[in-house]
C-alpha cells in the first residue's frame, strides 16, 4: 500500500473566498473539548471552480470524542465519503475545501489537550500530515481489493507501514506484530504469504483494519468497509470492530449507506443529505424515534430479520443533482410532508432537546398550524445504550 497515494497534496485552500453569507446552520450543541479528538466546524467542501462549481458538502459541523464511535449516513452522493477525505487532507483535485476549520487534538487518550497537541489539518504541511497519517490516524478505503497492491505479498504491506513508522523495530519484531495483528482481526499466519486476489472480499477487508490498527492510531476512519460483503461477513467484522474498540479504545468514524449497522456499533449517528446535516442524534435514538423525513426513510428502506413485519416505503425519487439543487429544502422534492415554506426556505440545523439531537425540518419549528406527523413525534427512549452496553442482532443490510 503506497504511502505517496496517501500524500498528494491539496490545491490551495483558498482558491476563492468563503461564503459571504454567514452559514444558516447552527452551531452543534456545546460540548467540553476535554476528550475532543476531532473538530469540524462550518466546512465546506466544491468540485470545480467558478460558476461550474459543485457545492459538495456544505457547512458542515461534527466533533469526535475519544472512543467514541461516530457513524455517518446517507445515499451514494450525500457527501459522506468527501466529507472524511478532504479533513484528513486525502481528496484529490477537483475537489477544493472552500471553508471551514478541521482540528486534530493529539494526545494520551481520556487526557486534557494543551495547545502543542492541536494541529490544524488545513494548514499542516505534508510532512506534518504524513507524521500523523497511520500513527494518529487511519482510514480503511472503500474497496480492499484496490486499496491492497495486487503484485505484494500480504506481509510486504505490514512490513512498509511498521519500517516507515517504526524504524527501532527489527525485522523479526514486525513479523511478530505482523501475525499479532492478523490473530486480532481473525485471521491465521499463513495470510501473510498470499497475494489480495488469493483472499476472500471478507478476508481482505479484515487485512485493510489490521493494516489500518499496526500503529495503535486514535481516530479510525472506516469508509464503507462492508460494502459488498455478504450479510454473514458483515456481521462478523462489524461484531470484530466492537470488540477491537472496546479493547484498544480508539475512536472511530464509520461511514455508511447502511442504517442498520450503525445502529449497532455508533454511539452517535450524523445523517446527511445532499452535503448537508440533516440530522444527528444518539444511536439507539436515532433508530426508535427518528426525526427527519429523510432519516425515516432511510430507516424503511432496510428490512430487519425479527419483529413484525411492515411493508417497506423507501424513499420515492432519487438523489438531487448537486449542481442544480432545489430551492429551499433540498428534501423537499421527495419529502412525503412537504409544505409550501418547505420549497422556499431552507431549515437549519436546529437542537431539539438536551441529549445532542438536532435536525434540520420545518417541521420541527414549533408553529402551532403544522401538525408533526405522529411517525416522526414518537417518545426517544429513555435509556440510550452506548457502543460498550449493545448487543448485535442480526439484520439484513440495505445493499
Amino acid at each position: 500500500m503506497s504511502e505517496s497515494l496517501r500524500t498528494e497534496p491539496l490545491p490551495s485552500l483558498s482558491p476563492r473566498p468563503v461564503d459571504s453569507v454567514t452559514s444558516r446552520v447552527a452551531a452543534p450543541v456545546v460540548e467540553t473539548t476535554d476528550d475532543l479528538i476531532l473538530e469540524v466546524k462550518d466546512f465546506s467542501v466544491d468540485y470545480g471552480w467558478g460558476e461550474e462549481a459543485v457545492r459538495a458538502v456544505n457547512h458542515v459541523n461534527l466533533n469526535v470524542h475519544r472512543s467514541q464511535v461516530l457513524g455517518i449516513a446517507g445515499e451514494s452522493g450525500s457527501g459522506k465519503s468527501t466529507l472524511v477525505y478532504a479533513i484528513t487532507r486525502l481528496l484529490r483535485a477537483p475537489g477544493i475545501i472552500t471553508g471551514g476549520e478541521a482540528t486534530l487534538h493529539l494526545g494520551e487518550r481520556g487526557t486534557a489537550q494543551g495547545d502543542d497537541n492541536v494541529l490544524d489539518l488545513l494548514a499542516a504541511t505534508q510532512r506534518e500530515l504524513r507524521k500523523i497519517r497511520w500513527s494518529q490516524v487511519s482510514i480503511v478505503l472503500q474497496s480492499a481489493l484496490n486499496a491492497l497492491d495486487p503484485v505484494q505479498r500480504i506481509s510486504s504491506e505490514f512490513e512498509e507501514i511498521l519500517k516507515t513508522h517504526r524504524r527501532d523495530m527489527s525485522r523479526a519484531e514486525r513479523r511478530v506484530r505482523a501475525v499479532e495483528l492478523l490473530g486480532m482481526v481473525g485471521l491465521e499466519e499463513d495470510r501473510l504469504a498470499r497475494f489480495p486476489h488469493e483472499l476472500s472480499g471478507g478476508q481482505r477487508q479484515r487485512v485493510m483494519i489490521a493494516i489500518a490498527l499496526a500503529l495503535d492510531p486514535q481516530l479510525v476512519i472506516m469508509d464503507e468497509p462492508t460494502t459488498a460483503l455478504d450479510v454473514v461477513t458483515q456481521r462478523e467484522i462489524i461484531n470484530e470492530l466492537h470488540e477491537l474498540r472496546s479493547t484498544l479504545g480508539f475512536a472511530m468514524i464509520f461511514i455508511t449507506h447502511d442504517l442498520s449497522l450503525l445502529v449497532e456499533l455508533a454511539d452517535e449517528i450524523v445523517v446527511m443529505y445532499a452535503g448537508t446535516v440533516v440530522e444527528r442524534a444518539p444511536a439507539s435514538a436515532l433508530y426508535e424515534a427518528p426525526r427527519h423525513p429523510y432519516t425515516l426513510g432511510l430507516l424503511s428502506s432496510s428490512p430487519p430479520l425479527h419483529g413484525p413485519r411492515n411493508e417497506l416505503t423507501g424513499i420515492p425519487g432519487s438523489p438531487p443533482d448537486l449542481s442544480r439543487l432545489p430551492s429551499g429544502c433540498s428534501f423537499h422534492p421527495r419529502c412525503p410532508y412537504a409544505m409550501e415554506r418547505c420549497a422556499t426556505e431552507e431549515p437549519p440545523l436546529r437542537t431539539l432537546d438536551d441529549s445532542g439531537r438536532s435536525v434540520a425540518c420545518w417541521l420541527h419549528d414549533d408553529d402551532p398550524s403544522v401538525a408533526l406527523p405522529e411517525v416522526l413525534a414518537r417518545a426517544t427512549p429513555l435509556r440510550v445504550p452506548t457502543s460498550q452496553t449493545k448487543t448485535f442482532v442480526p439484520t439484513r443490510s440495505a445493499s
